[in-house]
Formats: structure tokens, sequence, C-alpha cells
């Protein structure tokens, strides 16, 4: 071979091997492109998803902001509903008003006819994306608690949240009043040297006739949201969470360092407490449907003076000489109305063991009340008599109660015995209680009557209940729940003309207790007064500390102490389950919004056709 031929020989080879490099990167380029395409495609695609499911979240919580505007425009708004629903039968939810035409409660697949609510844009046109919801209402009546169950669709996605929406009532607050001057009915206050009674007056029309505003003191601790439909008067005090006021505050003649603001207080709207609580006593009824058809069934109902003491292991003893029938059928107590009825359910106790010192032991009615009413009174002729009216009792009529009574509970007090032993009597002058006085030492309107409707409280609670009182509910020990409490676990304790703290005094005007007091508790006196027994006595050492981890509402201020030392210091502290859970038939307010107290995601309740996920 020659010389050329051989050097054309080895470029010939060269180009092959080129031509091999340039396929191979060619090749390279086209998976890496090919790559790319994909992982845009996919992106675009996650991208897609993430968006439904963001927006899926937002048409759930659209939902549960959708029923609760249908409840603030009607507060009877919660007996709307789709019992066939998975989430309401499952709960045993009934709707006495049916389904409103409202398209949120259907249940259907669309494939069936269904339908989903259309959640709008910002410019009021119809969305990308929508929702359903069903309501579990069965713990409305019991702890004024509406579980929604919302469900949010964006395309192919859904998803569901759980929300607990309840009103805005006075166990939402550590501490509201209607006015922050005391009640004159109860205290017997009077107008400086006129004699005539003061007048309850908002501080803005405050007059010389007016009851005197009652001060937070320099050591109060508030640690909770407080709101009045009156003016504060604070010297002082401290106050941890929001303070909101109709009428602002005033440190007026106070003397003290200024007070002390979480944030500057706010002006609010006024709650009006309900006038009476009279309603309650029809969850004692056997005839309403409502009633007798509810998870709770009945209350228990004792008349006259009632002393319950809570045990801490699930159980009460209650102790109530005038009780007859702890149910009834028919109207409430009011001379006319007819009463066709009564019963006593072993559930609320023996009768005849009620009477007696020991009292009945018996379950805590759980999620449920115990209303204490005054003695019915008698009938006009030819009606028929409540059967707890008990001169007309054919097995007790001819038997004596402590309405009967001729003399004094003791040599040093002008007060008859009621029965379940108040006043606090012993065979000593030192240790026996005299007429309790409050205000400018007047004494207190009836206390202790024989025949009214008093109740006595005092224990562990574990179990959550309300004790409501026609008249006066006195606090006469600490009332505290286990340290094993639920969040759920929660006391209501309700006195319709006042709530006390018993502090008994002898007569040297000493104290017969120990120091302290803890009440937990969501307290109310709808018609009176949250007080002290006594506030103004004592040694001006105190009686220390009154504890409160509940909530106060109370149509009229009422005082627990002076700044000269008698009486307690408040340490009140709100309690966060009542953020959540209402007492059991808690009253509230005449007029109400609803709030969402909590909401959480929970497992997907429908699919995007809207059939129900098992």
């Amino acid at each position: 071979m020659t010389r050329l031929a051989r050097l054309l020989r080895e470029r010939d080879d060269e180009r092959g091997f080129a031509l091999v490099a340039v396929v191979g990167v060619a090749a390279v380029v086209m998976i890496l492109v090919a790559t790319m395409l994909s992982v845009s495609t996919s992106g675009a695609r996650v991208t897609s998803n993430d968006t439904d499911w963001a927006r899926a979240a937002d048409a759930a919580y659209a939902g549960v902001a959708d029923y609760q505007s249908h409840l603030n425009a009607d507060n009877t708004y919660g007996q709307y509903g789709q019992a066939d629903a998975a989430f309401s039968k499952a709960t045993g939810s009934t709707f006495a008003k049916g389904l409103d035409a409202n398209p949120a409660f259907d249940i259907k697949p669309v494939s069936a006819g269904g339908r989903w609510v259309t959640v709008p844009t910002a410019g009021g046109v119809a969305g990308p994306s929508s929702f359903r919801y069903a309501v579990d209402n069965s713990k409305l009546s019991s702890q004024g608690v509406i579980r929604v169950q919302s469900t949010g669709r964006a395309g192919k996605v859904t998803r569901t949240v759980v929300a607990n929406v309840r009103p805005d009532g006075f166990s939402n607050y550590l501490y509201f009043t209607n006015y922050e001057s005391g009640d004159p009915t109860v205290t017997n206050e009077t107008a400086g040297r006129s004699g005539a009674s003061c007048t309850s007056d908002y501080r803005v029309a405050a007059r010389t006739s007016s009851c005197q505003q009652i001060q937070f003191g320099p050591n109060d601790l508030l640690q909770g949201p407080v709101r009045t439909n009156d003016q504060l008067k604070i010297c002082g005090s401290t106050f941890q969470s929001t303070v909101q006021t109709v009428g602002g505050w005033n440190s007026t003649d106070c003397g003290t360092a200024a007070p002390s603001f979480a944030s500057a207080p706010t002006t609010a709207s006024t709650l009006t407490p309900p006038s009476t609580i009279g309603d309650l006593r029809d969850s004692m009824r056997s005839d309403l449907q409502t009633t007798t058809d509810s998870v709770e069934g009945t209350g228990c109902l004792f008349t006259g003076p009632t002393k319950i003491t809570f045990n801490g292991d699930g159980t009460m003893t209650v102790v109530s000489p005038l009780t007859i029938a702890t149910n009834v059928e028919g109207a409430t107590a009011v001379p006319g109305a007819t009463i066709t009825k009564g019963s006593a359910p072993a559930k609320c106790g023996d009768v005849d063991a009620l009477h007696s010192p020991g009292g009945a032991t018996i379950p805590i009615p759980k999620n449920n009340l115990v209303y204490v009413q005054n003695e019915p009174a008698a009938r006009p002729s030819g009606t028929t008599p409540d059967p707890n009216y008990w001169d007309a009792s054919p097995k007790y009529k001819n038997t004596a109660n402590a309405c009967d009574a001729t003399s004094y509970a003791n040599s040093w007090t002008r007060l008859k015995p009621n029965g379940v032993g108040f006043p606090y009597s012993t065979n000593s002058s030192t240790t026996s209680e005299v007429e309790p006085v409050n205000g400018n030492n007047a004494n207190v309107s009836t206390p202790y009557g024989c025949d009214r409707g008093d109740a006595f409280v005092k224990g562990v609670v574990d179990k959550a209940v309300t004790v409501a009182a026609e008249n006066y509910l006195y606090v006469t020990g600490d009332v505290t729940y286990p340290a094993t409490r639920a969040a759920s676990t929660v006391l209501g304790l309700i006195g319709q003309r006042a709530v006390w703290v018993w502090n008994p005094i002898n007569t040297y005007g000493n104290t017969l207790t120990g120091q302290d007091r803890e009440i937990d508790a969501a307290i109310l006196s709808n018609q009176g007064t949250f007080v002290v027994q006594n506030w103004t006595q004592g040694s001006t050492r105190g009686r220390g500390a009154l504890t409160i981890k509940g909530s106060i509402a109370q149509n009229f201020r009422g005082a627990v102490g002076l700044a000269t030392g008698q009486g307690y210091d408040k340490n009140y502290k709100y309690d966060a389950s009542l953020a959540t859970y209402t007492p059991p038939k808690f009253p509230q307010p005449t007029v109400t919004t609803y709030r969402v107290a909590t909401q959480v995601e929970s497992k997907t309740a429908y699919t995007a056709d809207g059939a129900a996920i098992p």
C-alpha cells in the first residue's frame, strides 16, 4: 500500500469514530429533553393538584362560615338539618324544622341529583369550589354546642373540617355584669342618710340616690376576659386579658396605684340577662317530647331548701325535706296552672331518703340539670294542686316540716331553721351563726327561708351538670374538679336572686369558717348578684383569697371584701374549657351571636361526586 493510500485509510477510520460520538451526544440530548418535558408536565399536574387541595380546604371553611351566618340570622337554626346524613345519624341528632330548602344539607351524589353550594369569588360570581355540610345538634341543649361537618370540593379533590359552633354567652367571660352596683332588693342598701332604698342606675345616670358603685381593689387579679354593660371603677387592679365596657372606667377617689391592663379597654355592645330561669323547669317534665326524647332525658327537680354535696365519684348526696315529686307533668307551677301528675323516679332519689338527715346518694345527672324550686303555692278552689304543694299531699300533709317550727334556730339569732342545717347552730355563742348582713351592715332579705328554692352546694364535681336555684344558691364549701377532670366536665351554678359565698359570723361579728375559698364553675345570677355573706365583718386581716376558676355573670355587682381588709381578695381565672363547652342548659343572653370555638380537619366525608365515604 502506498503512503497516500495509507493516510486516506487512517482519515476514514477517524470519521467513523466521530460519527459514533455525534450520535451518542444526540441521544443524550434527546433523553435530557424528554426528561425535562416529563418533569415539566408532572410539575404542572402537581401545581394543579396543590391548587385544588388548597381550594377544597378554603371551601370547607366557607361552609362553616355559611352555617354560622344562618345561626346568627336565626338562633333556632340548630333545629334545621338532614337527619339521614351519616354525621347526624351517628349522633342521634333530630331536626324539628327540616331542611329549610338549604342545598348545603344535600347528601345525594351528583349523579343522583345531589347538589353542592358554590363558593363565590371576590367579584360575586360563581367560583371553582363548593361545599356541603352536616350538623350534630345532639349537644345543643345540654352543652350549647353545635358540631358542623363541612366538606369542600375543588376539581376532584375534597377535604372535610369539623367545627364547634357556640353562642356568645355569659360563660365566655371570666366576669360579666349588667350593673356595677349592688342589688338593693338583696342587700337592703339605702341611699345615704335618707333611709330610702337606693336605686340601680348605670354610672352615666348615677345620682345621690343611686346604689354605691363597687370597685376592683389593688390586690384583685383577673385572668380572663372582662365585660360589663356599665362603667368600671378600678383601683390598682390587674387585668391580664381583654376588658370590654359600655361606660368606660374610672379610678375616682381610689388613692392607689394605676390599674394594669393587658391591652387598652374597649367599648362593647350590651348583653342582656334573661328575666327568669323558670323555663329551665321544663327539663323536669316527663310529658315534653323535647325532653324525653333527648339523650339526657329529664333532670332532677327538688323543692324547698336543698343541700347538695358532690362526692367526686360520679354521685351526689341530696337532702331535700320538702320534695315530693322529682319530675312533673304540666305547665310551670304558678297558681291556676294545670299539673296533671307528679312522679319520683329512683334516679333522683327515694323521697323518704331525701327527707332524712343523711339524704339520698344518687348518680349526678350527667349533661343535665338539677333545679331547686320554691314550694308551689296553694291553688284556687277547683284546680289541680301541684304535686309538690306539701299541704295537699295525701302522704305528707300531716307531717311536720321546717315551716312548722315555732322557735328560733338558736338563742343568738331571730332566724328559724330551714330543715337542712341553716343557719348553722351549735350550743355555743362562739360557733353559732346569726343573721347575715350586707351593704351598710343591713340584714339580708329573707335568708334561709323554710319554703324557698335555696340550694346549698359543695364538693368535688366529676360530671357535667348545672344546679339552678329559683331563689338563692349558697356555696357552703370549696367546689372543685378532680385532677383527672375531662375538658367537657363543666359545672354551672345559678341562683336567680343571688349566688352567695357562705361566710357565717357569730354574735360577736367573728367569722366561723377557715381562710380562703375556691369555686370552679360558671356562675350566674340572672336577676341578682354574686356576693360574699358578711363581707363587711371579721378581722381586717381578711379571709384570704376567693379563687374562681370559671366565670361569673350577674345582673348586679356583688362585693366580696373591703379595702380595709374584711372579706376576700379576688383571684379570678377563666376556665379555658368554657370557651368550648357550656354547662348543661345554661341560660344565654336574650340576644346573642354564634362564633366558631374550634375547627380541625377530619376524615374526608364525601367524594367529588358527592358520594358518602364510609
